[in-house]
């Protein structure tokens, strides 16, 4: 993966922020904290439904979650699991929901536990590893409540520096 340092340049900045006047030439996320994640991809369709993709993420994995406004109601449409492979990420598990399924912050979280969980047994199971089911709940859970940290609290700018960006720089 390119160094961030190299990526974030006069160039980017001017893509994602342009000068006064200038239309931006690419979508930028938006974080939402009543949500604690970003959310980018939205869209209306010719009926007025509005869909949107969100995207958390720790030094580890990236939730992201596809939903949809409509009739006064947000629906869930998706939930993917992305992991780094020490290269890039990697779609590891996928799960679809009906088309009536209400979007539910505990059922997302829940289902996203869920989908860490079964990602790990299969690692342990293919590795021999004899890794215990508490282990591997906890460790779940410690993962996907990383995803749900706040980009505006105080130790965000000592878990960009020191976690997030190296991550991605390798």
């Amino acid at each position: 993966m390119a160094n961030l340092s190299k990526a974030i340049n006069k160039s980017f900045f001017d893509t994602v922020l342009p000068t006064y006047g200038n239309a931006r030439q690419m979508p930028a996320p938006i974080w939402d904290e009543g949500q604690k994640m970003f959310l980018c991809d939205e869209y209306e369709t010719a009926k007025g439904h509005r869909h949107y993709c969100g995207v958390r993420f720790c030094d580890r994995i990236a939730i992201v979650e596809k939903a949809a406004l409509a009739y006064n109601w947000t629906y869930i449409n998706s939930l993917e699991l992305y992991a780094f492979d020490g290269n890039k990420m990697v779609l590891v598990q996928k799960k679809d929901y009906e088309l009536s399924t209400y979007r539910n912050e505990e059922l997302i979280r829940r289902d996203s536990e869920q989908m860490v969980r079964d990602v790990l047994k299969g690692i342990a199971k293919a590795n021999g590893s004899h890794t215990s089911d508490e282990e591997i709940e906890t460790f779940a859970k410690e993962l996907v409540g990383r995803c749900y940290q706040s980009f505006l609290e105080e130790d965000y700018n000592l878990r960009l520096t020191q976690q997030i960006l190296p991550a991605i720089e390798k």
